[in-house]
């Protein structure tokens, strides 16, 4: 009797024992780590044949629980249902494994509880069922969308605001026929047109202003791919611009907010190349989002005699009138409307006055750019260039960051193949470096200055010219020496001596 109440005894130690949980470490990249370290922690527990994982959070809330049939940590083999938990104890995804492999049913949630995937895998990882996209304006995402997957190879996707039978638009699309419907649908879910592939019939597309979703745009196409009606519509649900062609010609409208017509312009079907050409009126190029304009081309005959353009905020900032489609003159105004400066124009070629371009302003006088600047993005003077007195050389400083002197340099009014130049180089209110380049090959002095790299330091010895690589912090990393009549091959290699009066304003930073 002894040794049987032993033998009991010993048995639920044992079986006592195979149950107990025993607890593994990691740290926040799931690596193995001590207790004073980690961030997560595992219980295990064996189960028959598998063992019962539990993972948690640094604080004992649950982050995953499942059975697995190899509970090697980053090699788990899962078996059946396995559930994930975010910080608040909230279900994040649940997943279905067989040896590993993930099969049938998943889900997953955001952080409002709210289902962002309900699938059903296959062995071969595809997958059915839907996949939710809900609104958010805070991130940029300004409507819901639904993706249904009947089969691995074909879906229909409904984008829409508030209502998925209201205003939206549903993409029935099969990757393996390679066949597309888009239909569209407006306020109250009217039902607009189609666009489908593989049909030989007229296309609508339809684009949509966000948040609320209302429609801007309607277009028809014929089943040639010729826009032949199109409607623009204000926020408001007016109509700013419409469009209509037919075989013979076409026009197009636009209306101003309050419905007033502001521009007419016609067109002429050219039959030959099966063109719409432009012939009298004005023709109005709307932002992306429609709220005002970026240009406006004036017609007369069928040429362009004015092109306006429009700033971000659709202040007129320029004008250029042009004859027989050959600039004549651009007049240029300030956010207020003020004029700016102009520039008239000989031979298609600036003449005398104004240019501005970006950040680029350069003086003309009969026909000769006498003074020209370039400026930072932040309104500092970057470049500055004066034509000599006699008309025969430029003068040019660059400026760094701080607005001091870092090079100056002239240079002939004609150049030839490559630059040509006598360059002074400044540190500090002083000079440090002289250079004579010509054709881009450095003659004689030492030349140094910021490269995609750091900084490339070029010196003439002989027939030779030193080659030095830093990076931005000073350090050497390469030098080498290298026949100066050499021919480049490769202009953009680290060892590339041929210098161009870009080199002398590279910056870094402008260069991403």
């Amino acid at each position: 009797m002894k040794k049987l109440f032993t033998s009991a005894v010993l048995a639920l130690i044992i079986s006592i024992h195979a149950g107990a949980q025993e607890k593994i470490y990691f740290d926040e990249n799931w690596e193995k780590t001590t207790q004073s370290k980690m961030e997560f922690y595992r219980e295990t527990e064996h189960k028959g044949k598998l063992t019962l994982i539990r993972d948690f959070y640094k604080n004992g809330k649950l982050q995953m629980e499942g059975l697995v049939s190899d509970a090697t940590p980053g090699s788990e083999i899962y078996e059946g249902k396995i559930t994930w938990y975010n910080a608040d104890g909230k279900i994040s995804s649940t997943g279905t494994f067989s040896g590993g492999t993930q099969v049938g049913p998943a889900k997953s949630f955001d952080e409002q509880g709210r289902v962002l995937e309900d699938l059903i895998y296959k062995a071969d990882g595809t997958f059915t069922g839907t996949i939710y996209n809900y609104k958010n304006p805070e991130e940029m995402s300004y409507n819901n969308t639904v993706t249904t997957y009947e089969t691995p190879d074909s879906f229909k996707s409904v984008v829409y605001d508030e209502d998925s039978k209201g205003i939206r638009y549903e993409t029935v699309s099969d990757s393996k026929t390679g066949l597309f419907e888009t239909k569209f649908y407006g306020e109250k879910g009217k039902y607009i047109g189609a666009n489908s592939s593989g049909t030989s019939g007229d296309k609508v597309t339809v684009e949509y202003y966000q948040d609320p979703m209302k429609v801007s745009k309607i277009e028809k196409q014929n089943k040639d791919g010729i826009v032949t009606e199109s409607v623009i519509y204000s926020k408001k649900g007016g109509i700013l611009q419409e469009e209509k062609k037919n075989k013979k010609g076409g026009y197009q409208k636009t209306y101003d907010e309050t419905g007033k017509q502001i521009g007419n312009l016609t067109f002429i079907y050219d039959k030959e190349t099966e063109y719409y050409q432009p012939q009298d009126g004005e023709d109005y190029q709307f932002n992306y989002d429609f709220s005002g304009f970026t240009s406006i081309d004036v017609y007369k005959n069928g040429s362009v005699v004015l092109n306006k353009y429009f700033d971000e905020d659709g202040k007129l900032s320029s004008e250029q009138v042009l004859k027989d489609e050959i600039t004549q003159e651009i007049r240029y105004y300030h956010p207020d409307g003020k004029p700016k400066g102009a520039v008239t124009y000989k031979d298609d070629m600036p003449y005398h006055g104004t240019l501005y371009e970006g950040l680029i302003e350069q003086h003309y006088k009969d026909g000769v750019l006498v003074y020209s600047k370039s400026l930072r993005l932040e309104g500092g003077l970057k470049t500055e260039t004066k034509i000599n007195a006699d008309q025969t050389g430029y003068n040019s400083t660059v400026y760094d960051e701080k607005g001091a002197v870092a090079y100056t340099y002239s240079q002939p009014v004609e150049q030839e193949s490559g630059f040509t130049a006598q360059i002074v180089q400044y540190a500090k209110g002083k000079a440090v470096n002289k250079a004579v380049v010509k054709d881009g090959v450095l003659q004689s002095g030492k030349l140094k200055y910021k490269s995609e790299y750091g900084f490339k330091e070029l010196e003439r010895n002989g027939k030779w010219v030193l080659v030095k690589i830093f990076n931005p912090e000073g350090k050497l990393l390469q030098e080498s020496k290298i026949l100066a009549e050499t021919e480049e091959t490769d202009l953009y290699s680290p060892l590339n001596t041929l210098i161009t009066e870009a080199d002398l304003q590279y910056e870094f930073y402008e260069s991403l």
